[in-house]
């Protein structure tokens, strides 16, 4: 019996490390899509859960969103607008990992919400030549 649960437990534990590094490669790789499943999915969320509209209407919510976004992502000025602000709440959400990681030292924080920032919009400008080539 022990054998066998450590046998579903290694299983267990393999489905969620590979959806982890998946998930992680999404986002490395095909940061344009990450961003647009991302909000899609917290307005569909959002819109249930604080608004309470029908779940749905919700979830078209969602959808229209992720196309939306995706589209404009892929215009010229859309993907400025919309990838120069993702890339800068990137950069403050890994800022706040600093901020609590390094005891609240604010020059950590500025660094790392420069240096993600930065990171986030090479990646959203590589997606995007990436995308461009096919």
């Amino acid at each position: 019996m022990g054998a066998l649960f450590a046998i579903g437990l290694e299983l267990f534990l393999g489905l969620v490390l590979g959806g982890i590094i998946t998930i992680i490669g999404l986002f490395f790789g095909h940061i344009i899509l990450f961003d647009s499943i991302a909000l899609a999915l917290l307005s569909g969320f959002l819109s249930h859960g604080l608004l309470n509209i029908h779940t749905a209407i919700s979830l078209i919510i969602g959808i229209v969103v992720f196309f939306l976004l995706f589209f404009l992502q892929h215009t010229k000025v859309g993907f400025w607008i919309i990838g120069g602000l993702l890339s800068l709440f990137w950069g403050f959400v890994f800022s706040i990992f600093a901020y609590d990681i390094s005891g609240k030292d604010m020059i950590w924080t500025y660094v790392v919400l420069g240096l993600g920032t930065l990171l986030m919009l090479c990646l959203h400008i590589h997606a995007r030549n990436k995308t461009d080539e096919i």
